[in-house]
């Protein structure tokens, strides 16, 4: 069932990442997301301002000893969380990509230190055709649950870009998608290592 999942995956993203690209650019090998944007976090309206700067190229996936391996990018994405007049900054260390048409999918582990279940975020990233202003960010420690995060699962991007808190606005994101190829014979990839909730339901 998995591997006719990342079948299907690759099959729906590469007919959308190809239409993208007109007849006379190279074709990318691999998908990149640049940009910087403030952009107002709903769930929080006293704090709403976050700023994301993000460096990221890469696949979601690559295949080692004809193993399927998830997990094929490099970058970073650059958090600034603005409350009470204070810039905080944390740093997110990306290893997946997705990208297809104007939507992205990053996901990659915190550089600061974390509970166990937390190490992993994911985002994902619409770079609006109505222009940059029109942008939007989701983020897997906003609305939905934080705790043992998978790449390449996560929320609806919720959260519409907008002037920073000091009025101005940056400059958005720019997507670059790429088609995704398989081998025609491959391994599955491994489970993931197994997530100990700290809770009890």
């Amino acid at each position: 069932m998995a591997t006719r999942t990342v079948l299907a995956a690759a099959v729906f993203a590469t007919a959308l990442s190809a239409g993208t690209a007109s007849a006379t650019e190279p074709v990318p090998k691999e998908s990149s997301l640049v940009g910087d944007a403030w952009v107002h976090f709903p769930a929080d309206p006293e704090n709403p301002f976050r700023r994301f700067i993000v460096n990221v190229h890469g696949n979601p996936w690559r295949i080692v000893d004809g193993r399927l391996v998830i997990g094929a990018a490099r970058g970073t994405v650059d958090i600034d969380h603005y409350a009470g007049g204070e810039h905080t900054w944390v740093k997110i260390k990306a290893d997946y990509i997705m990208a297809t048409g104007p939507i992205a999918v990053i996901s990659g582990l915190w550089q600061d230190a974390r509970d166990p279940n937390k190490q992993r975020a994911t985002l994902t990233f619409y770079q609006s055709p109505q222009g940059h202003r029109f942008d939007r960010v989701g983020f897997s420690w906003g609305v939905v649950n934080e705790q043992c995060q998978q790449m390449g699962t996560g929320p609806a991007p919720f959260s519409p870009a907008a002037p920073g808190p000091d009025g101005h606005w940056l400059k958005g994101y720019t997507i670059k998608p790429a088609p995704i190829a398989l081998p025609t014979k491959f391994l599955p990839p491994k489970d993931p290592s197994d997530c100990k909730y700290d809770h009890q339901p």
